[in-house]
């Protein structure tokens, strides 16, 4: 299992993907899918260093994040001193009663939690969410490759801003983005394991209907 240390030198720099423009279209169709009415109540599973939870807050959503690593806490507290943001393990029970979320969100987490382990943590999501309720959750693809998401980063980068401006951000950028592949290649290499068929296979177990994007 991937360490608190390990989490701490990955929240470092994950806040490079800020200014790459798949994660940005990633976040737009995440707020988007969740539909936010004012008032609505939101839990954001995996909160990281708070991209996503700070978006939903001005979308007029109320908030409250988990996370494992407490840097990642320590680094959403300090882009937003508001922030309703809680350290805590995924795969153990969520200190939150039955019903109590109108919504929850998940963004490249779920990947990140080993097979035994992914069902009882979206069956402990429907637990906390109320019976009315939408989970909206993004993952990463069966056989993703760091590389290739980045070659598709550039790729994005390049028809929108041309080459030069491409170059410069690469130049810019390309320490942390070597330890951001290196971190999410060790990700990958830790054996968590994707299961494109993971949903499919557990909705009876589950018993509700997923909105997957």
């Amino acid at each position: 299992m991937l360490d608190t240390k390990f989490w701490r030198k990955y929240f470092e720099v994950y806040d490079i993907l800020n200014v790459v423009i798949p994660y940005q279209e990633l976040m737009k169709e995440l707020i988007s899918k969740l539909e936010i009415k004012g008032g609505d109540f939101i839990l954001d599973a995996g909160s990281g260093t708070g991209n996503l939870a700070i978006m939903i807050t001005k979308k007029g959503g109320r908030v409250i994040g988990i996370d494992f690593s407490e840097h990642g806490v320590g680094c959403h507290k300090k882009k937003d001193v508001g922030a309703e943001v809680i350290c805590c393990d995924l795969t153990k029970s969520l200190p939150f009663q039955n019903n109590y979320f109108d919504k929850i969100v998940s963004n490249n987490v779920l990947y990140t939690i080993s097979l035994e382990k992914r069902l009882d943590v979206v069956k402990e999501f429907y637990r906390v969410l109320k019976p009315s309720g939408k989970i909206v959750i993004s993952n990463v693809r069966e056989g993703w490759k760091p590389a290739i998401i980045y070659k598709d980063a550039i790729a994005k980068e390049y028809q929108k801003n041309g080459s030069i401006k491409t170059l410069i951000k690469i130049i810019k950028l390309i320490i942390p983005t070597l330890r951001m592949l290196y971190y999410n290649s060790k990700i990958k290499k830790e054996g968590a394991g994707i299961n494109s068929k993971f949903f499919s296979e557990n909705m009876e177990k589950i018993g509700k209907e997923l909105k997957i994007i």
